[in-house]
């Protein structure tokens, strides 16, 4: 196996580790639109992508850039949609990500960000455990399917997700997102589960299996969204924050994950989660620095939980902003209440514009229908 535990130095699972081994697995493979060659140029394009800075942010239209379908190597308009993908998701808008679909495919589109957010968080992980990068896998033979599901269609995102995908309730909408590349979509949601929870649990308000508490996990889950500017994920956990610190009684000062200096956090080691989550997103390659110290204080699987919630976050923001889903209705209401949203600084976010926004009456509505499908079992 590439992934193992001995091949950590510090502890990780054996699920994390079968997960990373499934995603290296089907990188090597032929796709649904790009060939196994064409996949790992992808992962390798986004491993060398970087911010641009400040004075060099104008990028050309994605009709300026030359894109062949038939080129083996990546065309520049790929090349250009793999670098804002990986490093300006928080900028885009449906204008540009249909643009893109127009020329390249809508498939060949999810499947693209679907790898950028399958190697992503694998890597990040890595750099936060002391771990070096695993080299990209020898490409295998083959064609791409080149088929779409027959079960598309229109939930409100940028692209399309399968029908099986939206029937699914106990799924968020961030779960669908590259459903057009079901495999691809499935090895996303069991990463998620490795690293983060898994999704019939989002909206327990408390977890018991983890070292960590719910409260610690999503101030860095949230802090994490917003220094990537993500609103759908920096609004979702915001709320879920606020949800989970009520029901454990953690008195959770929702400023400090939105970067506002706060006396005090509300929650134990709130200031060194918060500190870590950081160092982590602006200097990657550094993380491990502070590893050593995350063991001390939050033991061995603490600090692991914590390292794999920043690194699948990482993932999941650049799921949502890409592909346009839509913010759920039960948390835009949740935010909508006493104006959390507007208050905290989130309606800021270009991603806002993704999601219709209910009124107050509405908002009230419809945490009252959530609350009643809660209580009956049926999902959200």
């Amino acid at each position: 196996m590439l992934f193992s535990v001995d091949s950590f130095p510090h502890l990780v699972t054996d699920d994390i580790c079968l997960q990373f081994n499934r995603v290296w697995q089907r990188l090597a493979e032929p796709g649904y639109w790009w060939t196994a060659r064409q996949r790992i140029a992808i992962a390798q394009a986004m491993r060398e992508s970087r911010p641009r800075p400040v004075y060099d942010r104008q990028r050309a239209e994605p009709g300026e850039l030359a894109h062949d379908n038939m080129a083996q190597e990546l065309s520049p308009l790929v090349i250009d949609t793999i670098e804002r993908v990986t490093t300006e998701s928080g900028q885009l808008d449906k204008a540009w990500c249909k643009a893109v679909c127009a020329q390249i495919g809508e498939g060949a589109y999810a499947e693209l960000v679907a790898i950028i957010i399958l190697v992503l968080p694998i890597d990040r992980f890595c750099l936060a455990v002391g771990r070096a990068l695993q080299p990209l896998p020898e490409p295998q033979a083959g064609e791409p399917l080149r088929e779409y599901p027959e079960d598309l269609v229109d939930n409100g995102a940028w692209i399309r997700q399968t029908a099986s995908a939206v029937a699914n309730k106990e799924l968020v909408n961030v779960s669908r997102a590259v459903s057009v590349c079901p495999i691809e979509n499935g090895l996303r949601r069991d990463l998620v589960d490795a690293m983060y929870m898994e999704g019939h649990s989002f909206f327990d308000k408390l977890w018991d299996r983890k070292s960590l508490s719910r409260t610690q996990l999503e101030i860095a889950a949230t802090r994490t969204s917003v220094i990537n500017r993500c609103f759908y994920c920096a609004n979702g956990h915001t709320m879920i924050l606020d949800m989970a610190a009520k029901a454990s009684g953690d008195p959770v000062d929702l400023a400090a994950p939105q970067g506002v200096a706060v006396s005090d956090i509300g929650v134990a080691h709130g200031e060194l989660i918060l500190d870590y989550t950081e160092f982590a997103n602006r200097e990657p390659e550094n993380a491990y620095e502070s590893y050593g110290q995350l063991e001390a204080l939050l033991g061995e699987r603490g600090a692991m939980e914590l390292a794999a919630v920043v690194a699948i976050f990482n993932g999941l923001n650049r799921t949502s902003d890409p592909t346009g889903v839509p913010m759920e209705e039960t948390l835009m209401a949740y935010g909508r209440l006493g104006n959390k949203t507007e208050k905290l600084g989130l309606s800021e976010m270009v991603g806002i514009h993704n999601t219709q926004r209910p009124n107050l009456w509405q908002s009230i509505w419809i945490l009252l229908k959530f609350q009643l499908r809660r209580l009956m079992g049926q999902g959200q």
